[in-house]
């Protein structure tokens, strides 16, 4: 099945994925840091405080998603979805208005935890055990969202922000979500019409060969604990970076245009790399693209290392661009092909929440180093590691009947 057939085949399920990663945007690194300056602006922060806010919200937001995401495997997604979003939007409206420490952790907490976590994992977990045959394809898509709001709303958030302030902004963030995307949402679940989980595992063809795998037994693998590493360091090491972007243009005398123009040019890499690889994933083992899939963030990390010129920003935003675009289906493709699909949102939920945590760390790690290319040596040997350590047939195997 090609591209084109498989998109009308399952166009209402996967417009509703690629909506539920492109609002989730709302609550990505890189969107959230563009405010930085007039948080520290308006409530008189310091940049170290402002890290820290950040990092606590984050990593009680991936300890909270390692129990709310298994949920998605016994809700209805509509329910699911419904509360989640609105907690995004609630959580959008009180960043808005935050006026002190307080209600800036609370707003950081339900943005991280509805936005970055569970929209993603509500738009990934639902393809991935819909559509089982062509889960590279189906995730591509789905990921292609997030891409799309690499491209558009930072450029959106800049104009916004330089006209009518960090307010304003984020209502309409608000109120957009609630009056377009949510009724949109429920009216593709509604034509999408899809039957309870329940009967999705037991009509599954995989589980007449394999024995699908339990939270507690892929954690009782010493295995996939060599293998996270790898599958976290993008969004460990990208949202370490992203969030201390506008110090980074500062310290090499770049412009915040030209890093919306580069942020832009992460996603147009971002969405033509997911379209390509998700079909060879769907014809290959997603394990043989996870032992090189990190090698070119590891490279775009050195041109920013060793690069003044603003051209060497928009190498490493193509770089990073192909391993993040690689990342979607090489993982979520492993998650599924290798433990099946039973417990798959808890699954992605652990996983998840292991990665949500490491981004709650990061940018107030980062912000301890004297100077950006101490963080970067650090990168770059985090990604080397990782990288060395996926080379070995370490990863899990499925259990057998």
């Amino acid at each position: 099945m090609n591209y084109l057939q498989f998109v009308k085949s399952n166009k209402y399920l996967l417009l509703f994925g690629f909506l539920c990663v492109f609002v989730g945007n709302l609550g990505q690194t890189f969107f959230i840091s563009l405010f930085n300056k007039d948080l520290i602006g308006n409530l008189l922060l310091e940049k170290d405080s402002l890290s820290l806010v950040y990092s606590l919200a984050t990593l009680i937001s991936g300890f909270t998603i390692f129990f709310v995401g298994a949920k998605i495997d016994d809700i209805e997604v509509k329910k699911f979805m419904s509360i989640v979003i609105l907690g995004l939007i609630a959580s959008c409206v009180l960043f808005a208005n935050s006026s002190n420490l307080v209600t800036l952790f609370f707003s950081y907490l339900g943005i991280r935890l509805c936005g970055q976590g569970l929209m993603t994992h509500i738009a990934v977990t639902t393809l991935m055990r819909y559509i089982p045959k062509h889960r590279g394809k189906a995730v591509s898509l789905s990921l292609q969202g997030m891409a799309f709001g690499e491209m558009v709303m930072p450029i959106i958030a800049v104009i916004l922000l330089k006209n009518y302030g960090h307010t304003a902004s984020w209502m309409t963030y608000a109120t957009i979500a609630l009056v377009v995307i949510f009724p949109l949402l429920l009216w593709l679940l509604k034509k999408a019409d899809l039957v309870p989980v329940h009967e999705v595992s037991e009509s599954n063809d995989e589980k007449t060969i394999t024995k699908d795998w339990s939270r507690t037994e892929v954690m009782a693998d010493w295995r996939f604990w060599v293998v996270l590493p790898a599958i976290i360091a993008p969004a460990f090491l990208i949202t370490g970076l992203f969030f201390h972007q506008t110090l980074l243009i500062d310290g090499k005398g770049w412009t915040l245009d030209w890093l919306s123009i580069g942020l832009m040019m992460y996603g147009l890499i971002h969405f033509v790399g997911a379209i390509a690889t998700g079909p060879l994933v769907d014809t290959s083992h997603p394990r043989v693209y996870m032992r090189w899939y990190l090698l070119p963030l590891v490279a775009g990390m050195v041109c920013l290392y060793v690069g003044q010129d603003k051209l060497w920003l928009i190498a490493f935003m193509v770089l990073a661009g192909l391993t993040v675009a690689s990342s979607g289906p090489v993982i979520n493709s492993f998650y599924a092909e290798v433990f099946g699909s039973t417990h798959l949102g808890a699954i992605r939920a652990l996983v998840s929440a292991t990665m949500i945590i490491s981004t709650g760390i990061a940018p107030y790690l980062f912000s301890l180093f004297d100077s950006i290319e101490t963080f970067l040596t650090f990168a770059i040997g985090y990604g080397v590691v990782a990288s060395l350590l996926i080379q070995k047939k370490l990863l899990a195997e499925k259990h057998t009947e």
